[in-house]
């Protein structure tokens, strides 16, 4: 098998809004460049037929991104507490990634697997994993170790797969408030707060972060791979915002 960079592992309608996304896998010949993550396969989530950084702007990126209050198209409506919109840069790595794959045939899902093997993976670099089936996830999960964030464990439109979602996926949550909703449905939870003395009991200071002194990488850590089980008892994640 020719080995590749870049594999596409779903072609098709958004859970969030019925639009066409595509969901790219990036990583498997070069490895990632973000010191942050390690050395993780990328997942990104876009919309088929608009590039990520129109999107953004349009507000057509609500297909891949659904409710997330960080959406820049968002701004006048974000609440106080979320003063700057998504860190991710959609011209760079999105953007190019976007044009010079969306046109990938879909690796089978049988098939993923030979690509990714153990691969440690990164479920959404760009976009919610939420908007796509989790078919396609379960296909990408068997890496020793896995981060992944979701804004929509909260959104009615996947509501039917939540459960899972929260096997593989932290809940991204913002206040407190949102905390303790999430944690009521039984999921772990990643928090962006403004300062370190937001830290709340049942939280810990992400261990790859800048504050905590890039004690480890993500691809190191994996405890960001949602709720092993009802007696999973590790703690929740905490980061300050970084825009």
């Amino acid at each position: 098998m020719k080995k590749r960079n870049t594999i596409k592992v779903y072609d098709g309608p958004s859970l969030l809004d019925g639009e066409r996304i595509i969901a790219l896998v990036t990583g498997l010949k070069d490895s990632s460049s973000n010191i942050k993550t390690g050395d993780m396969l990328q997942s990104w989530i876009m919309r088929y037929d608009v590039a990520p950084h129109v999107a953004i702007k349009t507000g057509q990126d609500s297909s891949v991104c659904g409710n997330c209050a960080l959406r820049p198209f968002l701004a006048d409506q974000r609440p106080e507490h979320i003063k700057k919109p998504c860190y991710v840069l959609t011209f760079q790595a999105p953007r190019s990634t976007w044009k010079a794959n969306r046109d990938l045939p879909v690796t089978p899902p049988d098939k993923i697997v030979d690509f990714i093997g153990g691969r440690q993976f990164r479920f959404g670099s760009y976009g919610d994993p939420a908007a796509v089936p989790m078919w396609v996830w379960n296909a990408c999960k068997n890496g020793e170790r896995r981060a992944g964030y979701s804004h929509q464990w909260d959104n009615p439109a996947t509501q039917s797969i939540a459960a899972d979602l929260g096997r593989l996926l932290m809940a991204s949550v913002h206040t407190s408030t949102e905390r303790a909703r999430a944690k009521a449905n039984g999921l772990r939870t990643f928090r962006v707060i403004q300062s370190l003395a937001e830290i709340e009991p049942g939280e810990v200071l992400c261990p790859a972060s800048k504050e905590a002194g890039f004690k480890t990488t993500c691809d190191r850590c994996g405890l960001c791979d949602g709720k092993r089980g009802v007696d999973d008892k590790r703690k929740d994640i905490a980061i300050p915002f970084h825009g």
